[in-house]
């Protein structure tokens, strides 16, 4: 059995992670005090429960997170790096929100 090992996108994938995380407890926050979850499937998903919606966030981190152990195409680490810097923003404009509070 081969040991997993860290790949050249593990860091981005750490930190889509952690984005992934920190967004779910401030859209939780946010949402707690009167914002609105503009994703569809994000807004049903809290309405139905809120845990379910954390829960669900946490694993998808999960996921993300060990899918830097494994190797993948150069395009692919790209378009990891693309969707990091624009998740970036989208949690830097949550925080705004709720240091705005």
């Amino acid at each position: 059995m081969k040991a997993y090992q860290f790949q050249p996108h593990f860091w981005i994938c750490l930190g889509l992670g952690l984005l992934n995380m920190l967004d779910a407890v401030v859209t939780h926050v946010l949402l707690m005090n009167g914002a609105r979850e503009l994703n569809p499937l994000m807004n049903t998903l809290y309405a139905y429960h809120p845990i379910l919606f954390l829960l669900l966030k946490f694993v998808f981190s999960v996921l993300v997170i060990w899918y830097g152990f494994f190797p993948v195409h150069k395009n692919v680490r790209r378009l990891s790096l693309i969707a990091f810097i624009i998740y970036s923003c989208v949690v830097g404009w949550q925080l705004f929100l709720y240091f705005s509070m």
